[in-house]
């Protein structure tokens, strides 16, 4: 199947978190081209042996494969979660201007990539799942 030279990454975040924060993080870095941030929803999963649910959002974050490495040490380094869902799909196909509009938008030198913006602090919380676990 033929790919193209974009991927889609995906990774939740607590439903609590300042989702445009995080967002406009990868944005401004020029890591991503676009995050889209869907509703609140119910993830059911299991950490450390007990099953656990939790409302998160899901990121469907548009980027390039050679941008993943450090696309997920960015989203890891202000990600509150220590296991956060990291998840990459090719895309196989799509509009060719959106796909040039990705591509121009993420172009930036490799020494620059990643070293812009605002770095968050991993937050503490009881709730296994708000500190310390995976994305559902």
């Amino acid at each position: 199947m033929p790919t193209t030279d974009a991927v889609l990454v995906l990774t939740t975040l607590p439903a609590s978190a300042d989702v445009s924060a995080f967002a406009g993080a990868l944005v401004e870095a020029r890591l991503a081209a676009c995050v889209s941030a869907l509703p609140a929803m119910d993830s059911i999963y299991r950490w450390k042996e007990t099953i656990e649910r939790d409302a998160e959002r899901q990121l469907l974050i548009k980027t390039r494969p050679a941008l993943v490495d450090r696309l997920f040490e960015r989203i890891r380094s202000m990600h509150p979660y220590e296991v956060p869902e990291l998840l990459v799909l090719p895309v196989t196909g799509g509009g060719a201007p959106y796909l040039a509009w990705l591509s121009e938008v993420t172009a930036v030198e490799d020494s620059a990539v990643g070293r812009s913006g605002d770095r968050k602090s991993r937050s503490s919380s009881s709730k296994s799942r708000g500190a310390a676990t995976s994305g559902g």
